[in-house]
């Protein structure tokens, strides 16, 4: 089919996209970043833009809107803003009746920039191939780090939006000269770097694509036009950012330049790159080069990698021709996360779309580019989308911990943690399990900072006695992350992981990221001392309870 796709192309493939997350938006519990992410929101609204200046406000300040209209209370005599235990008590003390809805709204904000992404990449290719844009919608609507991210309140979905919005722009802004085009552009660039510092990987990107286009078409190059471009494009990032950062002078004593506030947190979030990684089996403060390439081969679903390497080898052998913006922020988010900060794929989330607009051309191309023929190429091309919803349909709704076929459940463990595997989704999930099989003695081993209390389900520390066996009538819930990077932290994470449970086979998982042991027999009451089993909560509980 030739010409602009009809729009209810894009809304099955919406429809596909939505149930798969918008159930995922009461289900999951509340992830690491998302208090302080809903609670630095909230208060952007009254002037707080500095709490956590290390992460910019944009998203923050759109996830933390609808709450502004819940009648939420913001009193408190504890002198403790801008910490965990600030955003804790804002969400579970002060609002407990409005947890959920708070939760809720925050997240479909977030839901609708995955959206929003999925509508921009069919506006601007829905002239392209029948056979291109079923792929790319295909792959979109079924890529797993995308549904994982669009269902919490954080800001990987929204910067790649934003990130992928601006480098399209600039590339029309590239073939014209209007003044309207590189305003709207450097908008575009300001909100992406507002939204998440990473973003800055902009301005190689955007360096790149002008040189390649006056090498390209000299004839066309003028020094008068391209300082007009940037000229422009960098007034519109400027007077975003001094917009977004006002709100903040207003509230500070002396009223300093809101772009002194940007620049502030630019500086705070390079001192903020010291961290315990895990990866392959290993707890460290060190980076390690391979970290994303692997992470990237096991996290994506193997029709995506086959697709989006076939595109890239027609690409450098000469048989496809694949317009220079459309790869060239692959390898620079590569490149600027070679060596540090291995948290996770999130990290390097805004390379999809482009990765996903690559792996299109190679269905284009197996296909018969704009003439598809019945051939084995073709039937290969629809194989790897069938996997593709397979693979990834399959595995609802454990979509922040999937793999690819290449790695055996019982081996995720072992390759990689934090936010690819345990971020805390499942605690929901375990209060609802401990609810449905009556546990009613439960202690817990837990590196999450959702409180399991919230969802109704009691819990105790583990103890000394603990270590030595399982005491009868108690149920024992330990969660990956609290193996995985437990150790860097608490002392107690390395002793119950050496313990019993080493060598006794859970008996069953909830999710993805706990495994419990039930004990059975009469109920051992143990009064030795409990260990920092939970360390998060041991600061905060008696802080909370005031």
């Amino acid at each position: 089919m030739n010409g602009p796709k009809p729009l209810y192309w894009f809304l099955l493939f919406a429809l596909l996209f939505s149930v798969q997350v918008i159930p995922r938006l009461t289900q999951d519990s509340l992830v690491s970043d998302e208090n302080l992410d809903m609670v630095d929101g909230f208060f952007y609204w009254q002037g707080d833009v500095l709490a956590t200046g290390e992460h910019p406000p944009l998203s923050k300040a759109l996830q933390g809107l609808p709450s502004r209209f819940m009648g939420l209370r913001t009193q408190t005599r504890l002198g403790f803003a801008g910490t965990p235990i600030r955003d804790a008590y804002f969400l579970t003390v002060l609002n407990r009746d409005y947890f959920e809805d708070i939760v809720f709204w925050s997240r479909l904000v977030t839901f609708l920039f995955g959206l929003g992404l999925g509508f921009v990449l069919f506006s601007v290719f829905r002239e392209s191939s029948t056979v291109f844009v079923l792929t790319l919608l295909t792959l979109w609507a079924f890529e797993p780090s995308f549904l994982a991210y669009s269902g919490f309140a954080l800001s990987d979905m929204p910067v790649t939006f934003f990130f992928f919005a601006t480098v399209w722009r600039f590339e029309k802004t590239l073939k014209g000269s209007s003044l309207g085009s590189s305003l709207l552009t450097g908008l575009l660039a300001g909100m992406a770097i507002t939204t998440k510092f990473t973003a800055l990987i902009l301005l190689p990107v955007l360096v790149v694509l002008e040189v390649q286009s006056a090498w390209a078409d000299p004839g066309r190059f003028s020094w008068m036009t391209l300082g007009r471009r940037w000229a422009v494009g960098i007034l519109g990032a400027l007077v975003w950012i001094g917009l977004l950062y006002l709100p903040g002078t207003l509230a500070l004593s002396g009223h300093p330049w809101p772009w002194v506030l940007f620049m502030d947190g630019l500086r705070d979030v390079s001192r903020s790159f010291s961290h315990f990684y895990y990866f392959r089996g290993g707890l460290s403060s060190s980076n390690h080069w391979d970290y994303y390439p692997v992470t990237f081969l096991l996290k994506s679903p193997i029709g995506f990698l086959v697709l989006f390497f076939t595109g890239l080898a027609l690409m450098l052998a000469g048989r496809k021709r694949i317009p220079i913006w459309q790869v060239a922020p692959i390898p620079f988010f590569f490149l600027a996360f070679l060596f540090f900060h291995d948290v996770g794929l999130r990290m390097i989330l805004p390379i999809y779309p482009f990765c996903l607009l690559v792996a299109a051309q190679a269905g284009q191309w197996m296909t018969g580019e704009d003439r598809p023929k019945l051939t084995l190429w073709t039937l290969i091309w629809a194989g790897l989308l069938v996997f593709q919803v397979y693979s990834v349909g399959s595995r609802f709704p454990a979509q922040v911990s999937y793999f690819n076929e290449l790695i055996q459940p019982d081996q995720r463990l072992y390759w990689l943690g934090d936010s690819n595997l345990d971020i805390g989704q499942d605690t929901k999930r375990l209060a609802e399990a401990a609810k449905t099989r009556g546990w009613r003695h439960v202690k817990l081993a837990y590196f999450g900072t959702d409180d399991p209390k919230l969802y109704g389900m009691d819990w105790s520390y583990w103890t000394q006695e603990d270590l030595k066996g399982p005491q009868s009538g108690w149920f024992y819930a330990v969660n990956d992350e609290f193996l995985q990077m437990g150790p860097a932290y608490t002392p107690a994470a390395a002793l119950i992981g050496k313990s019993w449970i080493a060598n006794r086979p859970p008996d069953g998982t909830v999710g993805d990221t706990w495994r419990y042991y039930e004990i059975p027999g009469p109920l051992l009451k143990d009064s030795s001392p409990a260990i920092a089993s939970a360390p998060f909560f041991i600061d905060q509980r008696t802080v909370l309870t005031k």
